[in-house]
């Protein structure tokens, strides 16, 4: 059985400062490092495993960014990935305390060849060729107000290594018309799952780097829409009545004391949904417990096991302003300090702050997810005979979704309560 899952996530960053223009990938008329000349072939060739510190540093972030958000007892939904790719692209703009507190934050490699092969290989692995099972693919864009000075060497960066395409727009005298433009390219990338991000942008602006993540594919196992009834839900505020799912099969099961995990692969076998399930009373404990080596010992110690399995449609739509989460995270200088010198010489630009929306739908045929960040940059100023295991998610859970080949965190949250 097969579960249709859409998986659609979008990150714009909003840069105002001195910045130069450049569009579809050529090289622009105004850039401030006209004699910049690429270093041949030395970046072309690409091996296995060059991926893997930005992954670590991708999960890294993730599981930072998720205990800054737990507070309280909201259901929570964001992309990692996304977000720590625009902010890479940013970074590799930073110079000074910006660039070194920002690439702590990120945990991001401080070595260029290392950080620059690293997204190549993973944008080029996370996108999927014709006939495949499922759909992946992740985008990036700038738009580059006209007639400002850009650095070539940070343009080719983004071209070569972020994979991101160039366009002028003109945000100081038409900047309605600017966010036309984007959101088009938006609601493209998304397949019309995220419309009109941008509704006013201020004719400071001279830069919005956009990222685009988009999934489509199957449940390798599909839960049948005749076996959902209403079931109870204990959320800490009280029990709520919601749709429950319910099927069973053949699973990647692992369980301990204080937690069940659940892995529900998607066709094709290379993406899955990981759900931790803390044993009632234990999910404070296990929340607090979370690490990239905590969530990896549960993937590695899964085992193919029987499992019955109860989880409740759920939709979650979240907004979350990430500049003081960020700030506290260690990026302070980033808000405060003038310090993308690499993106514009001389450029006196400062992140304003930061916009991350989202969406996650799931349902017996699949899941459809969106999310939407904004870093807004201006100048400062089958049943059988066997024993069954049961996976009863009917309490607060987390989840992510990741990528089996690379490992990477695509998508992470946690549910408290289906009915918000």
């Amino acid at each position: 059985m097969r579960r249709l899952v859409l998986l659609a996530i979008l990150l714009t960053v909003i840069v105002g400062g001195c910045l130069g223009q450049a569009e579809n990938g050529k090289p622009s008329p105004t850039s401030s490092s006209s004699t910049f000349t690429p270093p041949g072939t030395k970046y072309d060739v690409l091996k296995e495993g060059q991926e893997a510190p930005i992954v670590r540093g991708i999960n890294a972030f993730a599981v930072d960014l998720y205990r800054e958000l737990a507070g309280g007892e909201d259901n929570l939904f964001f992309s990692p990935y996304s977000v720590e790719t625009a902010l890479a692209m940013a970074y590799d703009g930073a110079s000074g305390a910006t660039r070194e507190e920002m690439g702590k934050v990120l945990h991001l490699p401080s070595e260029n060849d290392t950080r620059w092969v690293g997204f190549r290989y993973l944008l080029l692995s996370l996108k999927t060729s014709n006939g495949s099972p499922y759909v992946l693919r992740s985008a990036n864009a700038l738009w580059i107000q006209r007639d400002y000075p850009i650095d070539e060497k940070y343009l080719w960066v983004i071209r070569t290594f972020y994979l991101g395409r160039v366009d002028k727009v003109d945000f100081v005298n038409d900047p309605e018309g600017s966010a036309r433009e984007i959101n088009d390219w938006v609601e493209e990338q998304t397949n019309g799952r995220i419309k009109d991000i941008l509704s006013k942008l201020s004719p400071d602006t001279r830069l919005i780097i956009t990222n685009a993540i988009y999934f489509k594919g199957n449940w390798s196992s599909r839960f049948e829409a005749s076996e959902t009834r209403n079931g109870t839900f204990h959320s800490p505020s009280g029990p709520v009545t919601v749709p429950m799912m319910h099927q069973r099969g053949k699973f990647p099961y692992f369980e301990n004391n204080e937690l069940q995990a659940l892995e529900l692969p998607y066709e094709g076998g290379r993406l899955s949904m990981l759900i931790i399930l803390p044993r009632e009373g234990k999910f404070e404990k296990v929340e607090n417990e979370l690490s990239t080596e905590f969530i990896e010992d549960i993937m590695n110690g899964t085992t193919e096991e029987s499992v019955k399995v109860t989880l409740p449609k759920f939709r979650v739509a979240q907004e979350y302003h990430l500049r003081d989460i960020l700030a506290d995270m260690g990026m302070g200088s980033a808000f405060k300090v003038p310090g993308f010198s690499g993106i514009s010489p001389g450029g006196n630009l400062v992140i304003s702050d930061v916009l991350h929306k989202t969406l996650i739908s799931v349902a017996e045929n699949g899941t459809e997810a969106a999310a939407v960040t904004a870093v807004t940059m201006t100048l400062a100023a089958v049943p059988g005979q066997e024993n069954f295991k049961v996976f009863n998610a009917d309490r607060p859970f987390i989840f992510l979704i990741y990528d089996r080949e690379t490992g990477a965190i695509l998508f992470m949250g946690r549910l408290v309560n289906p009915k918000e």
